[in-house]
């Protein structure tokens, strides 16, 4: 007879408590392993970069690139118009735009810290200094992602933004610099927002779509851009040719009489 008081605790009990408690302990376990493992840390600027050049046709097909001409047709919200759009870019800051509206020609030239604009080659003027400093922004928005290769040093990454796309940021110069939103899963970027200091605050934004190839490159065949949260345009490009032989041409054309 057991005594008063005590309390005899099947074997079988015992043995269920044991392997409840083993399997706590292996949860936990595994609860730290998973999380440690989720919490990955992310990925270096280096590494960025490399998966961005590769998604665009990789650095040897990049290093080819000496500049590029493109026609397109834009919408321009201001005055609500479809306007015919010609570009010649030359890397790395170099950019020849020609806008044609219904009434009237617009022309940019921008090359490195100058820039000039005008009706026509003979009326090219130098730029006053808030539009000189947006011509600036946008000739290196249009350089290709080789720029991030050579200016390595000089990016940062930031938090991403609020569609969890990745960014990095480049200083161009004093009060000048550009966010890369780059998709961490293709790696385009799709949407680089420049921004200055002076004269005066402000940013300038373009999201690109209609992706396609043209010789081995990835190009962003559709654009929409802001300045601020104002929409200013939509531009779907409808001819892209890369290293045009009369680039250099058409890009010094009548910068030396408005210099």
């Amino acid at each position: 007879m057991p005594a008063v008081g005590s309390y005899h605790v099947p074997v079988e009990l015992c043995y269920k408590g044991v392997m409840l408690h083993r399997l706590s302990l292996t949860a936990i376990i595994l609860f730290i392993t998973v999380t440690a493992s989720s919490a990955k840390e992310p990925p270096t600027v280096a590494e960025v970069v490399a998966q961005v050049v590769k998604a665009y046709g990789g650095e040897k097909k990049l290093r080819s690139i000496n500049g590029y001409h493109a026609n397109g047709e834009q919408w321009a919200a201001m005055s609500n118009q479809t306007i015919e759009a010609e570009r010649w870019f030359g890397r790395p800051d170099r950019l020849r735009l020609t806008l044609v509206y219904p009434d009237h020609t617009e022309i940019r030239v921008t090359s490195g810290s100058a820039g000039w604009s005008g009706s026509s080659d003979d009326s090219l003027e130098p730029a006053n200094p808030m539009k000189l400093m947006a011509m600036r922004l946008q000739s290196v928005r249009l350089d290709v992602p080789l720029r991030l290769v050579e200016q390595a040093d000089k990016i940062a990454l930031q938090e991403p933004d609020q569609d969890g796309r990745i960014v990095l940021r480049l200083a161009i110069e004093d009060g000048l610099h550009i966010d890369y939103h780059v998709d961490p899963r293709s790696y385009r970027i799709m949407r680089a927002v420049t921004a200055m200091e002076a004269p005066q605050p402000m940013e300038f934004a373009a999201d690109y779509d209609g992706f396609k190839k043209v010789d081995g490159i990835l190009v962003a065949m559709k654009e929409t851009t802001y300045a601020g949260e104002t929409l200013t345009s939509k531009l779907e490009l409808k001819s892209f040719d890369w290293n045009p032989k009369d680039l250099e041409a058409r890009l010094s054309a009548g910068t030396i009489g408005g210099n």
